[in-house]
């Protein structure tokens, strides 16, 4: 049995993708300390769209945490907000717009592995890890 890990979100450092969007690995198997699904806490700044998107080799979850935003998934568009909960296949096309001018966009983006994970291996790349917190 594994060893129990608690994170705290807040004290997690972001990984600034673009001057719209950010990211923190909160959970994947390094943090975990073995095989783990990885949880990721995204934030999309007011206004603020990540098109072009874009599509993964593996299935992805989200779950919104806060504000409200239009998600395209191929040709379809939904407004997700709180509570939403959307499942990706693999494959299908999608992005998101801020619908908020003032408000951030937070969702979890939950998978299986990092391996077709973009971001992750930005973050590695950068910080030679996937994971930081404030105080490193």
């Amino acid at each position: 049995m594994g060893k129990v890990k608690v994170v705290h979100t807040k004290e997690v450092k972001p990984f600034v993708c673009s001057d719209e969007y950010s990211s923190k690995m909160l959970l994947d198997n390094i943090v975990a300390g073995g095989k783990s699904i990885h949880i990721n806490e995204g934030t999309l700044k007011p206004g603020c769209n990540t098109m072009p998107g874009g599509t993964h080799e593996a299935t992805e979850i989200y779950y919104i945490v806060r504000g409200s935003a239009m998600l395209i998934l191929d040709d379809e568009k939904v407004e997700i907000g709180p509570g939403s909960v959307i499942y990706i296949p693999a494959g299908c096309f999608h992005a998101l717009e801020n619908l908020s001018e003032t408000e951030d966009f937070v969702l979890l983006t939950i998978w299986e592995d990092t391996e077709h994970n973009e971001v992750y291996h930005k973050r590695i790349e950068a910080w030679g890890k996937s994971f930081m917190t404030i105080y490193d």
